[in-house]
């Protein structure tokens, strides 16, 4: 049994002047010096070509990040896909894969949605899904997969354009470029919208759910291959495009529902708006 007044102290070695925490902060610098070297060597193999500026921030196409993995000797086994589909309809596909460079191993993930602005999005404008290449998402999901492992590996992600710039050679406006911006809504699809909501609440009684859900039976559709593409729940989520289509179904809905007297306190029921549009 220790008695309280005996003070018990700690071998020198773990005080924090210490030699041992001497040494770990000096092996520690050299790291930090050797991460730098690595990132200016890599850096240095790419060009304008190899990078786009990405909604402002740098991005390494797989052209550039293939050039580093032949540079460090990195090689890579990348498993077979996964698909992910979600229930409106949009999909993603899941690249996993063992990247190596020496005795060092690590794990990556690459991913594409059909989502990602690259696809759904054109000029400002949405593209709709059964115009979306399948192809194309899973080899962007592939590109995606490599380009994250040999990036992870040596340490280049999450680069600001002043170190592109500093070790790379060339200037940021010298890249491609690339913007998922959304353009301004016109005011009279900004009009629309507002009356849409006005019409939709006004038929859902106030009911904030019972509104998301008559809105989710006006903007659900079939596709041309047959299948049933979920809408949306709510009405910010609709693009310029669609607002004016759905507004002119809420219109008939709201005309039809006002016409019934169905004005009452309870207002309608979604089912209600689906009779009326023979949804």
């Amino acid at each position: 049994m220790i008695d309280e007044r005996t003070a018990v102290v700690l071998p020198d070695e773990q005080g924090i002047g210490s030699d041992n925490l001497v040494a770990i902060a000096q092996a520690a610098e050299k790291r930090v010096e050797a991460i730098k070297r690595i990132k200016k060597i890599a850096l240095a193999v790419t060009n304008k070509h190899d990078w786009v500026d990405q909604d402002g921030k740098p991005y390494l196409w797989v052209s550039g990040a293939e050039k580093v993995a032949r540079l460090f000797g990195i090689s890579w086994r990348i498993n077979e896909p996964t698909l992910d589909v979600e229930p409106d309809g949009h999909y993603s596909h899941i690249y996993t894969g063992e990247f190596s460079m020496g005795a060092a191993t690590i794990d990556a993930v690459g991913t594409r949605s059909s989502r990602d602005p690259f696809f759904s999005r054109h000029k400002g404008r949405d593209v709709p899904l059964d115009q979306i290449d399948r192809q194309d998402v899973r080899k962007a999901a592939y590109t995606n997969c490599v380009g994250n492992g040999i990036a992870r590996l040596i340490g280049i992600r999450n680069l600001t354009w002043e170190e592109v710039e500093e070790f790379g050679g060339f200037r940021r406006g010298e890249t491609a470029k690339v913007s998922y911006q959304k353009s301004e809504m016109s005011e009279e699809v900004k009009d629309l919208r507002t009356e849409l909501r006005r019409m939709i609440l006004e038929m859902a009684g106030g009911d904030g759910e019972t509104a998301k859900d008559i809105l989710l039976g006006l903007t659900s559709f079939i596709a041309k291959d047959g299948k049933e593409v979920a809408g949306k729940r709510r009405i910010d989520e609709l693009s310029e495009r669609q607002i004016p289509v759905t507004y002119g179904k809420a219109k008939t809905a709201y005309e039809a529902w006002a016409a019934r007297g169905t004005q009452g306190e309870e207002g309608a029921s979604a089912d209600d708006i689906g009779d009326q549009l023979e949804l």
